[in-house]
C-alpha cells in the first residue's frame, strides 16, 4: 500500500501529537466506521481505539485526508490550572459582598 499524508493532515498529526506509525496502524487494524464511494475514489473513515483516520483509497495508492482523537486528553497543566480557578469567596468583582 503506498501511503501518502495531506498537508492537512500533517498538520493535524503534529498539533495533536498523533505518531504517523499510529494513523499507518489505524489504517491496518482499524475498523471501518462510515464509508463509500465518491467520484474520485472511496473514502473511509477508519478508527482504532479513540483515534479517527479519514483516507481515500485509489487502487494500491492511501492519501491520509484528516486524524483526530475521539477522546480529549486532560493534561496535568489543565488539572492544575482548574484548582487555581475554583471560586474563592470574596475574590470576585470588586463589592460583591459588600
Amino acid at each position: 500500500m503506498n501511503l501518502t499524508f495531506s498537508e492537512h493532515a500533517l498538520d493535524r498529526c503534529i498539533e495533536r501529537r498523533i505518531s504517523l506509525q499510529r494513523v499507518a496502524d489505524a489504517l491496518i487494524r482499524g475498523t471501518v466506521e462510515k464509508g463509500g464511494g465518491t467520484a474520485d475514489g472511496e473514502r473511509f473513515v477508519m478508527g482504532l481505539g479513540y483515534l479517527r483516520v479519514v483516507a481515500e483509497f485509489e487502487g494500491a495508492a492511501c492519501i491520509v485526508v484528516t486524524v483526530w482523537n475521539e477522546r480529549k486528553f486532560r493534561t496535568a497543566k489543565w488539572r492544575r490550572r482548574q484548582r487555581t480557578h475554583r471560586f474563592r469567596p470574596g475574590a470576585g468583582r470588586k463589592g460583591m459582598f459588600r
